[in-house]
């Protein structure tokens, strides 16, 4: 059975509503919905080709996806100065497009990861994303290689939310 050109905005929809219901308070930004996708795409359920860039892990195509979500109207997306991107859940009708074992992958990653920033899920999914890549196993060094792409934060704090994400013991 060939897939839905829909399952890529059921996907964002469906993380979209999950996160705002359980965190109501949280700011779901673009860079949020890159990283939180792109731990989809480790899990298996998402297909996309991710890169190394600024913040993290990448892919072009789930911006092009996060737009199409917004143009047939699935979510909204609004701008604010100075605090980023505000993505909202507008229309939930496009979750029929995913499979229950979707929709279950998506919520045990909101509860693991939901509660993380955007800023500590770049830490996690570069971390991560240098491990899966560049086979780095030992944890110092792990946190040296990402402390060295993300010179702002320290090691420690880098330590901290690895551990806090389980990423490290």
């Amino acid at each position: 059975m060939r897939e839905s050109i829909f399952k890529g905005p059921a996907m964002i929809s469906h993380l979209v509503k999950t996160i705002s219901e359980k965190y109501p308070e949280k700011q779901v930004g673009k860079t949020f919905i890159q990283k939180m996708v792109y731990l989809l795409a480790r899990e298996g359920t998402a297909d996309f080709d991710y890169s190394m860039y600024h913040y993290g892990p990448y892919s072009g195509q789930v911006s092009e996806e996060l737009d199409f979500t917004e143009n047939i109207g699935a979510v909204e997306i609004d701008w604010a100065p100075s605090k980023g991107y505000f993505i909202k859940s507008k229309d939930t009708s496009w979750e029929q497009y995913l499979n229950e074992g979707e929709k279950r992958v998506i919520d045990e990653l909101v509860d693991k990861y939901g509660e993380f920033s955007a800023i500590e899920l770049s830490i996690i999914t570069t971390s991560l994303f240098i491990r899966d890549n560049f086979d780095v196993r030992d944890k110092n060094e792990l946190i040296h290689v990402v402390a060295s792409l993300k010179p702002q934060p320290t090691e420690a704090w880098i330590k901290d939310i690895l551990k806090k994400a389980r990423v490290i013991q």
